[in-house]
C-alpha cells in the first residue's frame, strides 16, 4: 500500500508516520509512505504511483483542493482523503472525488478506521478477471466489466459492458465467486454488481441501461447491501 502524505506542518506529517507504521504491524500489510511539505514540492517529485494520497487542506500558497484538482487532471485513480481543522471544507472533496477527511488533531483509532476505509476502497479498483467456459471456447472476463449474472434454466448468462457470455452452470457457483466483490442478488435469478448499479427505484433496480426486477423477499438484504457498498462499509 502505497500512502503520500502533503502537509506543511512538520508535527502532523511526523504524527501520521507513526500513526501508517503502527498501522502496518497491526494490519500486517506492506505500508510505504512518501512525505512531501509542500504542493509543489510533491508536484515536483511525484511518480503516479501512489495507491492514497493524504492532502492537508489548509497549507501556504497552493491549498489542498487546489492540488486535489491538479491531481485529478492526470490521475482519476488514486485514492484521495483531506485533512483538515474543520469538517465543511472537506464538502470540497466530493468535486474530486475524495474518499473521506480525517479531522485534527488526529487520534489513532480515528486514523485506523480511515485507513481501513482507504483498503477496502482499494480492493474494489483492483483488476481481476475470471475464466469463463462458453460454447466458443475459454473466454477471459474482467470482473469490473460484469454488470450483472442471469441465470436460464441450466445456464448463466454474464452480462458485461462489451457483450454476453453464456455459459453452463449455477446461480449458487457464480454467486459464492463473485461474493467478496460486492455481488449481491436481488432476485433469485439475477445477480447484481454493485458497482454498476445506476438507479434503485421501487422494486426495479437500473444496471447498466437494463432495469431488473427485486422480488419482495429479497429487497431488504439487497437495499442494505447497496448502501454499505456506496458508504464504503462493505
Amino acid at each position: 500500500m502505497r500512502v503520500v502524505v502533503v502537509d506543511d506542518e512538520k508535527k502532523m506529517r511526523d504524527e501520521i508516520a507513526d500513526y501508517l507504521k503502527t498501522f502496518e504491524k497491526e494490519q500486517k500489510v506492506s505500508v510505504i509512505a512518501q512525505v512531501y511539505e509542500s504542493p509543489e514540492d510533491f508536484l515536483e517529485h511525484y511518480q503516479k504511483d501512489a495507491d492514497l494520497i493524504l492532502l492537508d487542506v489548509e497549507m501556504p500558497g497552493m491549498d489542498g483542493i487546489s492540488l486535489a484538482r491538479r491531481i485529478r487532471q492526470d490521475d482519476k485513480e488514486v485514492l484521495l482523503m483531506f485533512i483538515t481543522n474543520m469538517a465543511q471544507y472537506a464538502l470540497h472533496g466530493y468535486e474530486v472525488e475524495a474518499i473521506d477527511y480525517v479531522i485534527k488533531p488526529l487520534g489513532y483509532q480515528e486514523f485506523a478506521l480511515k485507513m481501513k476505509k482507504a483498503m477496502r476502497y482499494m480492493g474494489r479498483h483492483e483488476k481481476k478477471q475470471m475464466m469463463l467456459q462458453t460454447s466458443d471456447g475459454i473466454q477471459p472476463v474482467a470482473i469490473e466489466d460484469i454488470l450483472y449474472v442471469e441465470v436460464i434454466r441450466h445456464y448463466l448468462q454474464y452480462h458485461t459492458t462489451g457483450q454476453v457470455y453464456e455459459v453452463r452452470g449455477a446461480m449458487k457457483e457464480a454467486e459464492e465467486e463473485l461474493e467478496r466483490y460486492h455481488f449481491v442478488r436481488c432476485n433469485q435469478s439475477y445477480l447484481v454488481n454493485l458497482a454498476k448499479v445506476a438507479c434503485l427505484h421501487g422494486n426495479t433496480v437500473t444496471v447498466g441501461s437494463d432495469q431488473l426486477p427485486i422480488s419482495r423477499n429479497k429487497k431488504t438484504a439487497f437495499v442494505d447491501a447497496l448502501t454499505r457498498y456506496i458508504g464504503g462499509m462493505a
